[in-house]
């Protein structure tokens, strides 16, 4: 079976094929389904998925609720983890840290960041992966950490 990744990279510069590989990522992992992540970046150390606002994402008082942007940014962290994890290893987040800094009026890109120097240690290791997301006007609205548990596949 191809990984993620692989899937990724085969589809990526075909015709609708990030929109294909956006439906296959929500099938892999259902609950994404709730916000429906379109699938920008997945490469290692960077991982991008944008959010639209839409009624089912929106909270009472008409903006994107945080938990969906919560949820994206762990779609975010999710593709970078698939793309960066040494072969032979697994990772598994920890939980997550974030701050709500602004409402969300509008879509939302989502995004998550790692450097190579996070990654060179032996396993078991955490990684803090950082994630942020940002309006339309490119003003950030969230900022955070997902910390992930990197083991050795047994």
């Amino acid at each position: 079976m191809a990984s993620t990744f692989q899937m990724y990279r085969q589809l990526e510069s075909k015709p609708l094929g990030k929109s294909a590989f956006s439906l296959a990522f929500m099938l892999k992992a259902p609950y994404f389904a709730t916000v429906r992540p379109k699938v920008e970046v997945m490469e290692p150390h960077h991982g991008v998925v944008t959010i639209r606002k839409r009624r089912g994402v929106q909270n009472h008082i008409g903006t994107v609720h945080a938990i969906a942007v919560a949820n994206g940014l762990e779609a975010a962290m999710g593709l970078l983890c698939e793309a960066t994890t040494p072969k032979g290893m697994r990772w598994i987040p920890r939980g997550i840290q974030l701050d709500y800094i602004a409402k969300v009026p509008t879509d939302v890109r989502c995004e998550a960041r790692t450097d190579i120097a996070d990654w060179d240690k032996q396993p078991p290791f955490q990684v803090d992966v950082r994630c942020t997301a940002y309006v339309d006007d490119g003003s950030e609205v969230v900022s955070g950490v997902i910390p992930v548990w990197v083991t050795a596949k047994s």
